[in-house]
């Protein structure tokens, strides 16, 4: 545990304070919206850290924000879990604490995060008694992390990373952001541009250190399933109006071809059948449970927790966010199933997973040129294969990011085993 001779640590600036109570009510609302769409009644009481069983086992708190984080974070957890350490994996959304539940069953205490209001905050950590807290990527709540620091929980940033567009945002938001990364006992950066851009946001050049990616690691107990028996296209994490402008020049050669878009957001699934349908095509909704027939052009899977399952038995991947401003979705997930992966110019936040697979992974210019080697890889099987076999070859050639983690976590738990 820390020094109990260091300052305490400082709470969160007055103005984030002054906004928390608008700020809690707007969140209490969403939850509402959130629990009953994702069907997870208790999903309210867990964002306000309502009195439940009381932790008496020092937990190691894991947090990962939803699906994605959760399945990244995933051997970590259960490297953890075979040493015997007490767990406590946490989510902020309603398919986030699903898949803790799908991933670690009872083997794991499982939560959310309570909404980012001091009086919740610090009943969450009094209750949950952390004796040390992994928070996985850039999970920047202000008064819940200052509520942890000054119960004196070590805090490590795992995985951590910063887009681009954080690092341009107003004088305030930097500012409040800057202080909350001082709640970190150590940040775990995922390479040299994140332990830069961190250190420009203000974090301890010496506090930060660079350990890997963890989503370049397999999980063996991941087991993605078939959801759709014809052969298709995958159109991955897209946004809107990238659908409609690349199936508006899907090139007659290929109309045969099945597209599954698993939209970045699955909520705009109702937006992105009105669009499609004014294209003259033939959409089924997964969220409605519609039919896929032989003559359906388009399936719609605005579900959540899923995509995985998707990805491994797409004949080609296209990653969205990648066609508009977005600046590019998660490559590496894609690469570790072998899939055949094309990417977008937009590319400001993805810059070192395409360096990291070189040849494993294709950018392309605009939407025209994705369908050109769309059909391409469609008309040679062998070279889509090639293209995952590469990148899956790119990433089990890398150090070993599990062995790092755990060398770099190791003398937080054996302090905390101390203490605790």
């Amino acid at each position: 545990m820390p020094d109990p001779g260091e300052p305490a640590p400082r709470p969160p600036p007055p103005a984030y304070r002054l906004l928390s109570l608008p700020l809690a009510l707007f969140w209490i609302a969403h939850a509402l919206r959130h629990g009953r769409r994702h069907r997870l009644p208790e999903y309210l009481r867990l964002r306000l850290a309502a009195p439940g069983p009381v932790s008496h086992d020092a937990p190691v708190w894991i947090h990962a924000a939803s699906v994605g984080e959760v399945n990244a974070v995933a051997p970590l957890v259960r490297a953890l879990d075979a040493r015997g350490e007490p767990l406590l994996v946490t989510s902020f959304t309603a398919t986030g604490y699903r898949a803790i539940e799908r991933q670690f069953g009872d083997t794991v205490a499982r939560g959310v995060i309570p909404l980012d209001f001091a009086p919740f905050a610090r009943r969450f950590v009094a209750r949950r008694k952390p004796r040390l807290g992994l928070i996985m990527e850039t999970e920047l709540w202000p008064e819940l992390l200052y509520a942890a620091a000054r119960a004196r929980v070590p805090l490590l940033m795992v995985n951590a990373r910063l887009s681009p567009r954080s690092t341009t945002r107003g004088r305030r938001v930097r500012a409040w952001l800057k202080a909350t990364l001082g709640y970190f006992t150590r940040i775990l950066a995922r390479g040299e541009r994140d332990r830069d851009a961190l250190i420009r946001l203000g974090a301890r050049a010496e506090d930060v250190v660079v350990a890997g990616n963890l989503k370049t690691l397999p999980d063996p107990a991941s087991r993605p399933r078939r959801l759709v028996e014809r052969d298709y296209l995958l159109f991955a994490s897209s946004h809107e109006s990238e659908e409609s402008r690349w199936l508006k020049i899907r090139p007659p050669a290929l109309a045969g071809q099945l597209v599954v878009i698993a939209p970045r957001h699955p909520e705009r699934g109702a937006v992105i059948e009105r669009e499609l349908a004014a294209l003259g095509l033939r959409i089924a909704l997964r969220s409605r449970g519609d039919p896929l027939e032989a003559d359906t052009d388009v399936y719609v899977a605005d579900t959540l927790g899923e995509l995985e399952s998707l990805m491994a038995f797409a004949r080609v991947v296209v990653m969205g966010g990648s066609f508009d401003q977005t600046g590019g979705h998660n490559l590496i997930e894609p690469a570790r199933l072998g899939c055949a992966t094309i990417t977008g110019p937009s590319d400001a936040n993805i810059r070192d997973d395409i360096r990291l697979l070189g040849d494993g992974v294709i950018q392309v210019g605009d939407l025209a040129q994705c369908w050109r080697v769309v059909g391409e890889l469609l008309a040679d099987p062998e070279h889509a294969a090639a293209l995952g076999s590469i990148a899956q070859t790119r990433l089990a050639a890398q150090p070993d990011v599990l062995a790092r983690y755990l060398e770099l976590i190791e003398p937080w738990l054996a302090r905390g085993a101390q203490d605790s």
